[in-house]
């Protein structure tokens, strides 16, 4: 009994502390703003390089139908190491995901989530995991809020 109580123990401090094993989960909130209702609107969060987007539609997520004004999105864990946006699209195929050829809604915020395997990689401040980091000295480390996207007028 004291051995079943002792891998019942070691399974629980395992599964609490997951970052150990992984990336800590996090995830990213903001404000919508000037969006219409009913457009089939979506988030992703998607690879930002050299001033382009880098299609990878896996972590896209339906925005409230009637926009409630604000947004909360979990971040990958399995995602390579990089500088990623979050973006509002028109999902033109409605397969729930960013594809070429879906159009864009949102502006360019000037903020970028970095997901970074060490402290100070990519950028000097920034923490092991997901960082906000709006090209200047201010990086967001632990809550990932602020991160408010406009549309782009039509």
């Amino acid at each position: 009994m004291k051995k079943i109580l002792a891998v019942a123990a070691l399974g629980s401090i395992a599964l609490s502390s997951c970052s150990i094993f992984g990336t800590k989960s996090a995830a990213v909130s903001g404000q919508l703003k000037g969006f219409s209702p009913n457009q089939n609107l979506q988030l992703a969060v998607v690879g930002y390089n050299q001033g382009k987007y880098v299609v990878d539609g896996n972590q896209a997520q339906v925005i409230d139908k009637y926009l409630s004004g604000g947004y909360t999105l979990t971040l990958p864990r399995n995602v390579p190491y990089g500088t990623y946006r979050v973006i509002v699209f028109r999902d033109a195929n409605n397969n729930g995901s960013y594809d070429l050829g879906d159009t864009i809604l949102s502006k360019d915020n000037g903020k970028l989530l970095v997901y970074v395997a060490k402290d100070g990689d990519v950028f000097g401040g920034t923490k092991y995991g997901w960082n906000v980091y709006n090209g200047s000295s201010d990086i967001q480390t632990t809550i990932l809020n602020n991160y408010d996207l406009e549309a782009v007028m039509q």
